[in-house]
């Protein structure tokens, strides 16, 4: 006999590099572990295609463990695997909360797979879940979804750990572990190594800065597909000096040893590396799409025209010069996310979704 719902926690991806990926675990070790069951269903690698063998170990796997919630996050090709595995096995509650979207896609890619996830794999996975949630409220408004509004189940917004604050001296010892002094102006980016990131109009927007004295200094967090170009996009900035770190487990680390968190993305839903950044009091500059607009709306930091590298060096170059004005903007972040996206909120809505899905209530 159950004393406990069971609920499989559907995730893809490689730690250190996936958003999605880091709530699944934050989730699995927090105290809802005591009221859910959680079963883990993980794949490592991307799907090229339909992948025959994972779709029959994923449902096996569910079988075997008769769920009483399937989470699915996604909509992708991962996405649409776990769903599909979910349905094979009869599970009766799919819940598959809407991250992003293919056709946001601005670069690189195949056009004929874009254009199968897009108009195949992502309605298919959304005509086969049984509930849909979103992670913002701006995700919650896309046109792609209006079809399924009888299957929204609500916004789950995404939330990250409040730090403690970190004091000058364990500032500088991190700062000193990466070679950094402790006068430098260091600005910090996280995020995917892929254009659609914005890293051309970073690139830009750096050249744009005026001198400043002192070094400044560009931490890069991530990896991807075009590592390659973008790399030499950053190399030779004037005054601004880029280390390229790759896929880091120390992020955390990574955000109290900066100064500046810049997020140029040309698109986004709600993206956890934003929130980690205003959450170790990083004021922001990042560009006004998706998500980004209903947080950084409350205070954190500037939002700037998508694409607009003049309109970012507008925005960062008045706080690389002004550390009260940094100190300020960066603790007003922080509030916001203590508010509305720190991790408490998020498993408290979570657990309100599961409840109302597993009480039939929705």
């Amino acid at each position: 006999m159950r004393t406990r719902p069971i609920v499989v926690q559907h995730s893809a991806g490689t730690p250190g590099a996936n958003g999605p990926l880091t709530a699944v675990r934050r989730v699995l070790d927090s105290a809802l572990s005591e009221q859910y069951e959680f079963v883990r269903m993980h794949q490592v690698g991307g799907n090229g295609g339909l992948n025959v063998p994972l779709l029959r170990q994923w449902t096996r796997l569910l079988r075997r463990v008769r769920p009483d919630l399937v989470h699915v996050r996604g909509l992708q090709n991962e996405g649409f695997h776990g769903v599909l595995a979910a349905r094979m096995a009869g599970c009766p509650r799919i819940l598959v909360t809407v991250h992003g979207s293919v056709r946001d896609l601005k670069h690189g890619g195949r056009t004929w797979r874009r254009a199968m996830l897009a108009h195949g794999a992502e309605p298919s996975t959304l005509r086969m879940a049984s509930h849909l949630a979103t992670v913002c409220e701006y995700a919650a408004g896309r046109s792609f979804l209006r079809a399924y509004e009888d299957k929204f189940v609500g916004v789950i917004p995404n939330g990250v750990p409040l730090p403690a604050h970190v004091d000058a001296d364990a500032r500088n010892s991190r700062r000193a572990d990466l070679g950094l002094a402790h006068d430098d102006l260091v600005m910090i980016a996280v995020a995917r190594l892929n254009w659609d990131k914005g890293f051309g109009v970073l690139a830009d927007a750096l050249r744009r800065l005026p001198p400043q004295a002192g070094r400044r200094v560009l931490l890069v967090a991530g990896d991807g597909p075009d590592r390659v170009g973008i790399t030499q996009a950053l190399a030779g900035v004037p005054g601004t000096e880029v280390r390229l770190l790759g896929n880091r487990l120390d992020v955390p680390d990574l955000l109290s040893a900066a100064d500046v968190f810049v997020f140029p993305t040309l698109h986004e839903n709600l993206s956890n590396a934003l929130l980690e950044a205003m959450a170790h009091a990083l004021p922001v500059v990042a560009s006004a799409v998706g998500g980004n607009v209903e947080v950084l709306r409350q205070g954190g930091g500037h939002l700037v025209r998508a694409g607009d590298p003049e309109a970012f060096a507008g925005a960062l170059g008045p706080l690389l010069s002004d550390a009260a004005e940094r100190r300020h903007v960066g603790e007003t972040g922080r509030k916001v996310v203590q508010d509305a996206y720190s991790l408490p909120v998020m498993l408290r809505s979570l657990d309100g979704v599961y409840r109302r899905i597993l009480e039939g209530a929705v």
